[in-house]
């Protein structure tokens, strides 16, 4: 690819990769609007209402709503950590990777807290 030149290039650092992940989020975060809005159809029919209730509280469909509540939580988090870096100061060079550290921490904790009532209904 000679001929395309970009005049600037990104390194894979903390920020970058924060910034990457928060537009993929935000694109899994819209699929799942249009799904829900197709599901939320479906059930209007009384027939296929018993169906669509089977596969919602199917174990797979619980362990999907892991994956969506881990999606949306970086999402937000993340979306919080931007501002800070906007608005608050949080990009200075001093602090700039513990408050990349401090954001990862949160959002595990964010995470941890709302999936373990999630596969606990999962279990029983």
């Amino acid at each position: 690819m000679n001929w395309y030149q970009p005049s600037a290039s990104y390194k894979w650092h903390e920020g970058f990769v924060a910034w990457v992940l928060h537009r993929v989020t935000g694109l899994l975060l819209i699929l799942y609007l249009f799904a829900h809005e197709w599901v939320i159809s479906t059930l209007q029919n009384p027939q296929n209402y018993s169906q669509a209730m089977g596969v919602l509280e199917s174990p797979i469909f619980k362990l999907l709503e892991v994956g969506l509540w881990l999606v949306a939580a970086y999402h937000a988090v993340n979306g919080l950590r931007v501002v800070l870096v906007n608005f608050a100061g949080a990009a200075e060079r001093s602090n700039y990777k513990t408050n990349v550290w401090l954001f990862w921490v949160i959002f595990a904790l964010v995470f941890v807290a709302g999936a373990i009532p999630m596969l606990m209904g999962l279990a029983g």
